[in-house]
């Protein structure tokens, strides 16, 4: 394995870099996913795979990565990420992939890396990782050898646009493994511009954990699943992605940094298993996003999205939440609790059911929370949610 800077390193370099407003990073984990494939790999209990998507036409792919995972079930973890050298007796070696930042830290559950700036003009820039599939040996210049391969985990040079990042093995409940949600270590930049430019800038990340859907796809001879698994998505992102289910277009939040306040406004009715709903005004303040969701409908359906996206679950501020918010969301509170850092500009709820339509968003509600401030010492943004007959 290849340490030179580690996650420190990376967080340095994203650090330096310029935010990219309205580019997104989405970061998947998927469990019992041991990575062979990008249709939902080979359904292969006690395994997890890590990887990356990146919105189109406001970058050029991903330039940089950080992953934190939580502490504990973890057994192995391995960087998958390509890394690699063309070379020509007499000239210098050039260099492509994430050769600088590269750890892979089972016991913190870390993976990272970045490409290796210090190469200066024998590094090759390599865009669209996480867009669009490609090979790494297209990139040879001429008069060099073959791509070869310096990665001790031996990925190879071609990759998919679902880009896997990682791969690895983890022991008990699949319930456990999870993002460690808020870390810093959890980052992701961008190209900002191609033709040879290492410039780079700030994505915004979203995390997902979602399972391999066995159910809705038939394994073939080989053990590979014989069709696309969609994950359901719960995230806020800077757009509307579905239909707006937010009474008058937006949740209507009033006030400013540590003193928010929102009037109780409704979602449409029926309850939607797809849906976005904007809010209008939530500040740029460091921290995270704490949604608040209260999921009904079939009870099969509200446990599976409940496994993939309940990311806040053992979050210190979930008995907080609870305390305070329950009683607003009535008959046991809410049930989903999501966490997701915050970030510049416009923000929207957005949710997709589609993997398991039968669960449904009957009530919202959102927190800001400021900086290094705990919750206790803010004034809370909450809206109960309504129903419009």
């Amino acid at each position: 394995m290849s340490i030179r800077f580690g996650i420190a390193g990376v967080a340095m370099v994203l650090l330096l870099a310029a935010g990219a407003r309205g580019a997104v990073v989405t970061f998947t984990l998927s469990i019992d996913d041991d990575g062979s494939g990008n249709s939902g790999g080979s359904f292969t209990p006690g395994s997890f795979a890590i990887y990356a998507d990146v919105s189109q036409g406001d970058n050029f792919g991903l330039f940089a990565f950080g992953v934190d995972l939580v502490d504990g079930p973890i057994d192995f973890i391995a960087n998958l990420t390509p890394q690699g050298q063309f070379r020509k007796t007499g000239s210098p070696t050039k260099f492509v992939g994430f050769s600088a930042g590269v750890t892979e830290d089972a016991a913190s559950g870390k993976i990272s890396g970045l490409p290796d700036l210090a190469k200066g003009i024998n590094l090759i820039p390599a865009y669209g990782f996480g867009q669009s599939g490609g090979d790494l040996n297209a990139l040879k210049p001429a008069g060099y050898g073959n791509y070869f391969d310096s990665s001790p985990n031996a990925p190879g040079s071609a990759y998919n646009s679902h880009f896997l990042l990682g791969i690895g093995q983890y022991h008990g409940s699949s319930s456990n493994l999870s993002w460690q949600v808020g870390s810093v270590d959890n980052k992701a930049s961008v190209y900002t511009a191609n033709g040879g430019s290492t410039a780079s800038a700030i994505a915004q990340i979203v995390l997902i954990k979602r399972g391999i859907c066995v159910a809705a796809a038939s394994l073939n001879s080989t053990g590979k699943l014989g069709a696309t698994c969609v994950p359901d998505i719960f995230k806020v992102s800077a757009f509307v992605e579905h239909a707006n289910q937010a009474v008058g277009g937006s949740i209507v939040v009033s006030g400013g940094k540590d003193l928010y306040s929102s009037e109780v406004d409704q979602l449409l009715d029926p309850s939607a298993n797809s849906g976005s709903a904007p809010i209008q005004t939530i500040g740029d303040e460091a921290g995270n996003l704490y949604v608040m969701a209260k999921l009904v409908g079939d009870a099969a359906s509200v446990a599976a999205v409940l496994a993939e996206l309940n990311n806040g679950a053992s979050d210190p501020q979930a008995p907080l939440l609870h305390a305070r918010y329950d009683s607003q969301f009535g008959g046991g509170g809410f049930n989903l609790l999501f966490v997701t850092p915050n970030f510049p500009g416009a923000k929207v709820v957005n949710w997709d059911f589609s993997a398991n339509p039968g669960a449904v968003i009957d009530q919202l509600a959102v927190v800001p929370e400021p900086g290094m401030m705990g919750l206790f010492s803010l004034a809370v943004l909450g809206f109960g949610m309504r129903r419009r007959r």
